[in-house]
């Protein structure tokens, strides 16, 4: 009889599933176990490698994204395990953990379901790992803040049970769908997961059915496993929080009174717009602040050399330059600089001296005609503008320095953010990530090698023993660790616990042709891999992208009544947040060079039904990343409008 069935629901994160599934492999020993991964319709080549390079694994391919809980339940009645393990794809299990939560299955009969300790990929503590039930005065504690405020409390703390250790195995009322190891006795009684959550709420739904039918659930930190987070969904997006919302609200209205269900209805709907208002205004302030500062920065130049000027250049009693002047003519200048900041792009790469440099070039250029243009009367002196100009440039070029050595320890305005790496492996798996991260054509400085025996000391830094004193002395941001020759239990043992490498990891799975990982639960993975020599992905191929959108630009606002061209995609390609081209959205564009999301899809107007298909649209994709150019979009623009 099978010991255990494990579970993955898969949707367009193929290196993650990969990972998982060895992962899983090298967990099976010690207990029967099989796989079983449903996939959800994805437009990337899952499928494929999984018939390809994982025949062990069971697969299931929707035709449809279904939703994870009916994708679960197709996997759970095609299992044939005693226990079974609902694990998400963007999970890594050490190797003990299977068979750890087995034997405590086993042995613990009140146990219906079984949760672990989670960390993200920085080895930080998720809290989800161990919740209680979302009651509205639980629910009403998180949302206005007051768990965090008395996070021990065990009246204001009981959503994520902060009152109980982490490290402490005991009763909980709800764990999470990431990784959820049951009882087939104890889903049999409670039923399986219910279709009507398409996504989140899911596991607390059931975890409260589990417990209905007269089982306990357990947060059990014995065995530890990383949890990335994000790879499907966002996590801090104003979607994310609607959705999770809303599935609080399919809860309570099925466990909870009416009446009560209504007022938790009503306190949800409350939470949902405040976590959009106030993340609007979070975004506004994070948007605003830098060119507020920018403003007043090359407003005082301008206002400093014209008080120089009129001091030592052109005296006159009382000023030489009315009191509308310093309002209104250096506002203006100052208008007009910024605007070729942000026309470059020098707000969205912050700290890239390119931006910064073009968009003052813009900027000036667009200023000094500008000024030429005006009646003699408004033209005051050229060698305020020049030197004033000139003068705020410098500032910022210092200030954002001074920013950039605050937060990447750099005065550069280059390619500040260089990741600085330390691979941990063997000689053969340091030239494979040597030759992984070259064909990526990532910004990485390998430091060094660390060796995993201690009598690899020759061509290492030093060995696995010394690690946390190697990266004290070396200063990483990153570690690669080579999972063919480190376990995936020491990889978490190094991220969690007293052993914190404070700087985030990458691992190297056997026989593939990736590096991956991720920094925290709310950002989308990172990895490098080998993919295709893409045209648009080459150097200086955005800057020839952004020239072309400039150009249409110009060219459009004289043509503008007789085109399909609306100006709300006119200005936003204008400030730089649309391209004209841009990659057909119905598919995956997960391995492509990132761009900007286009007004014109690729042969936005070629596509009939017939070649619309997911087939057609990826491999268009591809080809106009592979062979983009100029005369390309040229090409597309042209036929759309």
């Amino acid at each position: 009889m099978t010991d255990l069935s494990v579970i993955i629901v898969s949707y367009n994160v193929r290196k993650f599933l990969e990972q998982a599934l060895l992962s899983v492999q090298k967990a099976s020993r010690g207990i029967v176990v099989e796989t079983i991964v449903v996939d959800n319709a994805s437009s990337d080549d899952s499928c494929e490698v999984l018939k390809e390079k994982y025949p062990w694994a069971k697969l299931i391919e929707n035709n449809d994204n279904v939703g994870f809980s009916k994708a679960n339940n197709q996997g759970i009645k095609a299992s044939n395990g005693k226990y079974v393990l609902l694990l998400n794809p963007d999970t890594v299990v050490a190797e003990d953990t299977l068979l750890k939560c087995f034997e405590f299955m086993e042995k613990t009969l009140d146990c219906g379901a079984l949760g672990v300790r989670m960390i993200d990929g920085s080895g930080k503590y998720l809290p989800e790992s161990k919740r209680g039930l979302p009651t509205p005065k639980a629910s009403f504690y998180k949302i206005f803040g007051l768990a965090s405020l008395f996070p021990k409390s065990e009246t204001f703390g009981s959503y994520h049970l902060k009152y109980l250790s982490e490290l402490e195995t005991n009763p909980v009322e709800v764990l999470s769908g990431a990784f959820m190891f049951m009882r087939k006795e104890a889903l049999d009684k409670a039923g399986l997961l219910d279709e009507n959550f398409f996504m989140y709420g899911e596991d607390i739904d059931l975890s409260y059915r589990i417990t209905k039918a007269g089982f306990q659930n357990y947060y059990f930190p014995e065995t530890s496993i990383i949890h990335y987070k994000g790879e499907s969904t966002k996590k801090n997006s104003i979607n994310y929080v609607k959705v999770f919302y809303q599935a609080m609200i399919i809860f309570a209205n099925k466990h909870f009174s009416v009446k009560m269900g209504k007022w938790f209805g009503i306190m949800i709907y409350m939470a949902v717009y405040l976590r959009a208002f106030l993340s609007i205004c979070k975004r506004v302030y994070k948007k605003s602040l830098p060119v507020f500062v920018e403003f007043t920065i090359l407003y005082l130049s301008f206002f400093g050399i014209t008080r120089y000027w009129e001091e030592y250049n052109k005296w006159v009693e009382g000023g030489a330059y009315p009191s509308t002047y310093f309002l209104y003519h250096l506002s203006a200048y100052t208008i007009v600089l910024l605007f070729g900041l942000v026309v470059a792009g020098a707000y969205r790469n912050y700290f890239s001296g390119n931006n910064l440099w073009r968009g003052f070039f813009i900027g000036f250029t667009t200023l000094i005609i500008v000024y030429s243009l005006l009646p003699e009367t408004l033209r005051y002196s050229r060698a305020i503008v020049i030197l004033g100009g000139f003068l705020g440039l410098a500032i910022i070029g210092v200030y954002r320095s001074i920013i950039n050595f605050a937060k990447n320890r750099t005065f550069s305005l280059g390619n500040t953010k260089q990741v600085r790496t330390l691979v941990v492996g063997g000689e053969e798996s340091f030239e494979r990530v040597k030759s992984i991260i070259y064909q990526s054509k990532k910004s990485v400085h390998i430091i060094g090698r660390i060796a995993i025996e201690e009598t690899d000391t020759i061509t290492s830094l030093g060995t696995l023993s010394g690690l946390i004193h190697c990266v004290n002395y070396y200063k990483p941001n990153e570690i690669i660790f080579c999972s063919s020759e480190i376990n995936n239990s020491q990889v978490i043992d190094y991220l969690s616990h007293e052993n914190k490498l404070k700087c985030r990891i990458k691992i190297l799975p056997p026989n593939c042709s990736f590096i991956i990982g991720s920094n925290d639960k709310n950002e989308l993975g990172d990895y490098y891999a080998i993919e295709n020599s893409y045209r648009l992905a080459a150097k200086g191929a955005k800057l020839n992208k952004r020239l072309f959108d400039l150009v249409i630009c110009f060219v459009a606002i004289l043509v503008l009544p007789f085109t399909k061209i609306k100006w709300r995609d006119w200005s936003t390609v204008l400030i730089g947040k649309k391209t004209w081209v841009g990659y057909n959205l119905q598919v995956s564009i997960e391995s492509l060079p990132k761009i900007k999301e286009g007004v014109f899809q690729i042969y936005h107007n070629q596509v009939n039904k017939q070649n619309s298909q997911v087939e057609f649209i990826d491999k268009a994709n591809q080809f106009y990343a592979l062979h983009y150019t100029f005369n390309m979009d040229l090409d597309i623009v042209s036929k759309a409008i």
